[in-house]
């Protein structure tokens, strides 16, 4: 019963929150203590009590393992180095997916409870936080509706990784726990839906204080809600969705520089709709794990880390791909060619003063959230102190590609449509498409998204939920039955869930 103590069960509660900078609400000192029946019992509790919800996306098994399932199991990443203890991510990339993985860290296992941890925190707060009495009652209700948003997005992401998963609604205890089920995939659909709508009345469009940059706005609850209903194919509420992000006082803008979006340089950019907030050089640790360097997110890769070797792009999208524009300088600027040369990593025009890893037979290096401007030779890395870079989560450009597939799905607006898949294009370099043929348009929204978000963690679920998995994994080893990621077999030992049909 130890995984399920330690992450579902067992919290840790904030008890000081004294933030000192930009990203406050993550970045302040925190200090460890079980939870206990002072819980949340009084307002300044609040606070830190929220932001232990947001806290598991600086979790590695939250954001890195989220891409290592969408990209090393899709096709614009692949592992071509390995060994014992990386047998999980290996297998992964080469579709020997088994419920119980071998060596460390177990990638499958590290999503799922990274993202149930979250939720048993956002459980345990929506039952304290209501009855809280000498509160604001108006900053309760937005702290409430932060947390049934981030309920929502953790659900989502293990709905569309694992089809049925427990739906769990309220803090569990031992003997629950052990007992839990998994839910039709419909009903968690369902839920989620429901949080994102009754959070969305109670959020603000955006934040004045710049201490509460990257919490939970209207642009996140309808931009997650047009995912999840593309993914049921309600393509009419879909395109309701997204027009209420694009149209939404907060003015989102795609970011002129597709490159500052991931090097540091626009971490607020008004392209950001939803991010992981990265808290490295402050005096925090993740209060909520048995993790004590996981606030302070390493860079795991790059042309400098020998672990780049571990999450490389595929050669073949890299280097060979017919359907990328010549003038597309998305993928030059997110990797590093060694043969080509095609990224200046210190930014200064001098490709021969850059500290590179050779690791054949691919060299090139994935280069996404590495910071510029920045001596990457000190060995800093190491403990943390590159590690700022923000992650956008959902950010404007995936707004506008969802929406222009909405509008095409429906046959209606197609000039619209085409305008909103050009704008993403032209940022990246690429020239216009004129095409109106839905089929050609559809699948140029498949292309385009591998190109925007490559690297990201977003490529399997795409292909999943276009029905493309076969056709583009298929000859890569991909199995009709691994449409979903195995239960991690931990979990199957522990409770009442039986396990997804061919593991």
């Amino acid at each position: 019963m130890k995984h399920i103590n330690i992450y579902l069960v067992l919290l840790i509660f904030i008890l000081s929150l004294n933030g000192c900078n930009d990203e406050e609400f993550l970045t302040a000192e925190y200090y460890q203590g079980v939870v206990d029946v002072n819980f949340l019992e009084t307002p300044a509790h609040a606070k830190p009590a929220v932001t232990g919800v947001y806290d598991v996306m600086s979790y590695k098994g939250t954001n890195w393992d989220k891409m290592i399932l969408g990209s090393s199991g899709a096709d614009d990443i692949v592992e071509q180095h390995g060994d014992a203890n990386w047998a999980s991510l290996i297998a992964i990339d080469q579709y020997r997916w088994v419920p119980e993985e071998q060596g460390d860290p177990k990638h499958i296992w590290k999503y799922w409870q990274a993202y149930y941890a979250g939720i048993q925190r956002a459980n345990l707060v929506l039952e304290k936080l209501p009855a809280l009495e000498g509160m604001n009652e108006t900053l309760k209700k937005r702290y409430i509706a932060e947390v049934k948003a981030l309920r929502a997005y953790y659900y989502y992401n293990l709905v569309i990784a694992f089809g049925d998963v427990p739906l769990i609604l309220k803090s569990l205890g031992y003997e629950e726990a052990i007992n839990i089920t998994r839910s039709p995939e419909a009903d968690v659909w369902a839920q989620i839906i429901k949080d994102l709508t009754e959070a969305e009345p109670d959020l603000p469009d955006y934040y004045d204080s710049q201490e509460d940059k990257g919490r939970v706005t209207k642009g996140m609850t309808n931009a997650l809600l047009d995912q999840v209903y593309l993914w049921q194919k309600d393509w009419v509420k879909a395109e309701a969705a997204a027009k209420k992000v694009i149209n939404s006082p907060a003015g989102y803008e795609l970011e002129p520089n597709y490159a500052d979006l991931f090097n540091g340089v626009s971490e607020y950019s008004k392209e950001a709709i939803f991010t992981a907030m990265r808290a490295a050089g402050s005096e925090s640790q993740n209060i909520w794990s048995d993790y004590m360097d996981e606030t302070n997110y390493i860079i795991l890769w790059g042309p400098f880390a020998s672990w780049s070797w571990f999450y490389q792009p595929d050669t073949n999208f890299v280097r060979h791909n017919t359907y990328i524009d010549p003038n597309d300088y998305r993928i030059d600027t997110m990797t590093y060619d060694v043969i080509h040369e095609k990224y200046d990593l210190n930014n200064n025009g001098d490709y021969t003063d850059d500290p590179i890893w050779h690791s054949p037979p691919g060299d090139i290096h994935m280069m996404k959230w590495v910071p510029v401007n920045v001596d990457l030779t000190t060995g800093a890395i190491w403990s943390g102190g590159y590690g700022y870079v923000d992650q956008m989560m959902i950010r404007l450009a995936e707004v506008y590609l969802d929406y222009a597939e909405a509008l095409i799905q429906q046959g209606k607006d197609i000039n619209t449509a085409i305008e909103y898949i050009n704008r993403v294009r032209r940022r990246g370099g690429a020239g216009d498409i004129t095409t109106f043929d839905k089929t050609e348009l559809l699948n140029i929204i498949l292309n385009e998204r591998k190109v925007e978000f490559c690297f990201e963690g977003k490529r399997f679920f795409d292909l999943k939920r276009m029905g493309k998995l076969k056709e583009v994994l298929g000859p890569l080893g991909w199995k009709d039955y691994m449409i979903n990621y195995p239960i991690p077999q931990e979990e199957i030992d522990l409770t009442q869930m039986e396990q997804n049909p061919g593991y």
